[in-house]
């Protein structure tokens, strides 16, 4: 089952396409919304909600990357629906966000995340990483991963990926500083 083929199915409305959705990637779309909020029935809601997005964004949107464009809404949905269960509470996500708010330099790093022109800027510059620091980073900063759960995954020393993270976010920040953020 190719990306293509779900794409022409949306744009025909053929309730198929979900279903394609959901055996294909409901288990990532699920992992992404659990290391978010550490609560299952709230990841099968995401699952729902991010089936719902797709169905209602493709079309107009015709994503070139359809895994990553499904990938971005659960993450978008999980963290909809942790602000909305959290308003008060400070938690691993808002450490996350307050460790990369050092790199962007704005006071509300959620919004500036959300601004294609510093999300172009991100992909950019770790399109331009090597590999394991890139997949690092993103555990770290897009599933939300432990440090320790990285390390696990990977095989590797915890104070190895603590200085990874470390070395890719002062990158980060260097690289953003001379784009003028």
């Amino acid at each position: 089952m190719n990306s293509s083929y779900i794409i022409d199915l949306l744009y025909k409305r053929d309730e198929e396409a979900l279903v394609y959705i959901k055996q294909l990637y409901g288990a990532g779309i699920k992992d992404i919304a659990y290391n978010l909020l550490k609560n299952r029935e709230d990841a099968e809601e995401v699952l729902s909600d991010t089936l719902m997005t797709v169905w209602n964004n493709v079309p107009p949107d015709n994503p070139v990357n359809l895994p990553g464009y499904i990938f971005k809404a659960a993450r978008n949905n999980a963290l909809e629906t942790y602000r909305k269960n959290h308003r008060k509470k400070r938690s691993a996500v808002t450490v996350c966000i307050d460790e990369l708010e050092d790199c962007a330099g704005g006071d509300d790093v959620e919004s500036q995340i959300e601004e294609k022109h510093l999300s172009a800027l991100i992909d950019s510059f770790l399109s331009g990483l090597d590999t394991e620091s890139r997949r690092i980073f993103i555990c770290r900063y897009f599933y939300n991963m432990e440090y320790k759960e990285i390390a696990n995954r990977y095989g590797m020393g915890l104070s190895r990926v603590k200085m990874s993270v470390k070395r890719t976010k002062d990158k980060l920040k260097e690289f953003l500083q001379k784009e003028g953020y």
